[in-house]
């Protein structure tokens, strides 16, 4: 079982992240769009949340003993698997470590038009998420 005090701490941080990248992305299009450091810090809160869901699957998976993920996406599928979390969910957390890795490497190919007109729906995956494995640890 995950424990309390990893998940209490890990869903608070990411929680708070989806926030901030919330508040950010909430702004008109012309605007946001407009700004490169919006854009930018926007993407690092994103980036600083999928992340720390990415620690908390490895974290369940690893303390249900159900063996090492291949990689961070795959920790979703191995939760899938064990049916700890739907496969629609885990695909759409997939999704996000996608989007996280273009972060991570810079890639120029990060679109933020599409992240800010798709953001409602990847953050309530974050959410779900969030509050799935919040569950599992009986808070």
């Amino acid at each position: 079982m995950v424990k309390p005090e990893i998940v209490r701490r890990k869903v608070a941080e990411a929680s708070s992240r989806i926030a901030d990248a919330e508040e950010l992305l909430s702004l008109p299009a012309e605007d946001f769009l407009a700004d490169k450091k919006v854009k930018d810090l926007a993407s690092f809160y994103l980036f600083l949340a999928i992340q720390e869901c990415i620690d908390l699957a490895s974290h369940w998976v690893s303390d249900a003993d159900w063996g090492p993920a291949d990689d961070a996406a795959s920790a979703f599928d191995v939760l899938a698997d064990h049916q700890a979390i739907d496969r629609a969910l885990a695909d759409q957390m997939r999704r996000a470590v996608g989007l996280r890795n273009l972060i991570a490497h810079g890639y120029p190919v990060v679109d933020h038009t599409r992240i800010q007109s798709e953001y409602r729906e990847g953050i309530a995956s974050l959410r779900r998420f969030l509050t799935t494995v919040t569950a599992e640890a009986g808070l």
